[in-house]
């Protein structure tokens, strides 16, 4: 078996299915406010638990799927991103809800990267499509001259991308517009499998693989948890559908679970968690969900 793990002095965590960086207060320039959590360990075999809607789910955030993709000495490539520019084509609110996940992952991908230029990009293209949404809040001026003023500061800026995304699910929530929150999470979710797929196929990794297959389980919260709801949409339902043949192809997925307890270290602040999983996934079946992915992914970036 294959543990998937890693620690580090900024580790990428799932929150309310997107993005949530624990990071320590000497990382963080001083107009950012630092979180006041222990930074704690994750495995991407056993993401964080969060909660949507009064459901409780795990949904890795794409930060923590980009780290294992670049922890496998995956180069950055530029080709991969929804261009930046095409914000104003998206017209319904289910299709730039959907894209502000993906430029969300976007530019979770460019700072991981260090390609901060390509990030301001990236957050000023999603603050489109807050406008557009009615959720400028989070995507306002002083947050991008925060971003503006971080650009040096890799921590600072992948904090500040969180905590612009947990914005503005708080106030989808409080606003009752949670479907629009579901359909965020959702695209930053499709935009990370099309990383990793499209990443895998020419890096052959088994770790990215295992990745991949671990998101069956995902699959089955975002259609089971978040989306059902929803279909009474139109739009949401011809997702729901997309979805749905993804996962008949992850049921060739098998996957095991092994309990170990995990070691808490009070000195550094850090919980290893020890638990393992084996998954096996074909060659077959990898292209198969590869294949979809990009095509959902196509379609819904246009």
């Amino acid at each position: 078996m294959k543990k998937l793990s890693f620690i580090n002095k900024c580790t990428a965590v799932a929150a309310v299915g997107f993005l949530a960086i624990s990071c320590g207060p000497d990382e963080v320039k001083n107009d950012i406010e630092a979180p006041k959590e222990d930074t704690t360990a994750t495995t991407i075999d056993n993401p964080p638990v969060g909660k949507y809607d009064d459901a409780i789910f795990s949904i890795p955030s794409p930060i923590q799927m980009s780290s294992i993709i670049a922890e496998n000495g995956a180069s950055y490539d530029a080709n991969m991103l929804n261009k930046a520019n095409k914000s104003d084509i998206y017209v319904t609110a289910e299709s730039q809800a959907l894209n502000l996940g993906i430029y969300g992952a976007d530019l979770g991908y460019t700072t991981l990267y260090d390609h901060q230029q390509e990030a301001l990009k990236y957050m000023k293209a999603s603050r489109k499509l807050a406008d557009a949404l009615g959720i400028s809040e989070a995507f306002d001026e002083a947050t991008i001259q925060q971003l503006e003023r971080n650009l040096d500061n890799k921590d600072s800026l992948l904090y500040l991308v969180a905590n612009t995304y947990r914005k503005t699910d708080e106030f989808l929530q409080v606003r009752d517009r949670k479907h629009v929150g579901a359909l965020i999470i959702v695209g930053g979710w499709i935009e990370s499998l099309y990383f990793a797929t499209t990443i895998d196929n020419s890096a052959n990794s088994k770790d990215v693989a295992e990745l991949i297959g671990n998101q069956k389980h995902t699959l089955e919260t975002i259609l089971d948890k978040m989306l059902v709801k929803y279909t009474d949409n139109a739009e949401i339902e011809d997702l729901y559908t997309d979805l749905s043949s993804i996962r008949e192809s992850f049921e060739e997925v098998n996957i095991e679970y092994t309990f170990a307890a995990s070691v808490h270290n009070k000195e550094s602040k850090t919980t290893e968690l020890n638990s393992t999983t084996t998954v096996d996934i074909s060659p077959e079946v990898f292209k198969n969900i590869s294949d979809k992915i990009a095509l959902l992914r196509k379609k819904i970036i246009k």
